[in-house]
């Protein structure tokens, strides 16, 4: 098992094995046991005849922090397992702080493009007004 990086707002785990005959089937579980949808698998077979897998899954911070990888062979009843465990400091974060910044940047640029607009109308107002104290 690997962690393969940050991806759609939670972290990607990978799970690779190979050398298994005949095709393993590869689950992810919960610690509770759960079976957990996969974000993405594939299996091909090696030079040598025997099976690869390497299946993803996507740990959101909420979702269950402590997964899994199940690999079997049914036919034979042999199994190997893995488990991750990925803490809450690993998880990307919006701070609070960075958002109100960004609220109050927004509402700045409007304020100033407002006034700006509100100069422009007043300025050509009062041509308007000259121009038209000159003709009388």
């Amino acid at each position: 098992m690997s962690v393969d990086g940050y991806q759609e707002g939670g972290i990607r785990v990978m799970c690779q094995s190979s050398g298994w005959y005949p095709e393993p089937e590869v689950l992810w579980r919960s610690l509770s046991g759960q079976y957990l949808p996969s974000f993405s698998e594939s299996k091909s077979r090696g030079e040598s005849g025997l099976f690869e897998t390497q299946t993803s899954i996507i740990i959101t911070e909420n979702s269950n922090q402590n997964i899994s990888c199940l690999i079997r062979n049914t036919h034979f009843n042999h199994e190997k397992e893995s488990t991750i465990f990925i803490s809450d400091p690993f998880f990307p974060r919006v701070s609070p702080w960075m958002v109100a910044l960004c609220v109050i940047l927004v509402v700045l640029v409007g304020f100033i493009g407002l006034t700006a607009y509100l100069f422009r109308l007043k300025g050509k107002h009062l041509e308007n007004n000259r121009k038209h104290l000159e003709n009388n």
